[in-house]
């Protein structure tokens, strides 16, 4: 296994080059590969790969004094019964 098929984002299942390329393509700051290769959207919302790609970008921007954008965080979703909501019935 080379390099470039370690994993980073596990729940996306993007690998380091597929993130290179992205970068390599012009992806700035962690926002942005993000948005290129989808980690860090997955299941975890990056909570696992966000440092690495944020430590990817600083690599890429080293000597560039503009600070990288931080990924967006969005809380997992998961679905509720009504009665959860409304306090009715029966739910747990």
């Amino acid at each position: 296994m080379s390099r470039n098929d370690v994993i980073i984002c596990r729940c996306e299942e993007v690998n380091y080059g597929q993130l290179k390329e992205a970068i390599a393509n012009g992806a700035c700051t962690s926002q942005e590969l993000k948005m290129a290769t989808r980690a860090g959207m997955g299941m975890c919302q990056g909570r696992v790969c966000r440092t690495l790609l944020e430590t990817m970008v600083r690599e890429r921007n080293a000597g560039i004094q503009q600070i990288p954008s931080k990924l967006t965080i969005h809380a997992p979703v998961r679905p509720l019964p009504l009665s959860m909501v409304t306090g009715k019935g029966g739910g747990k």
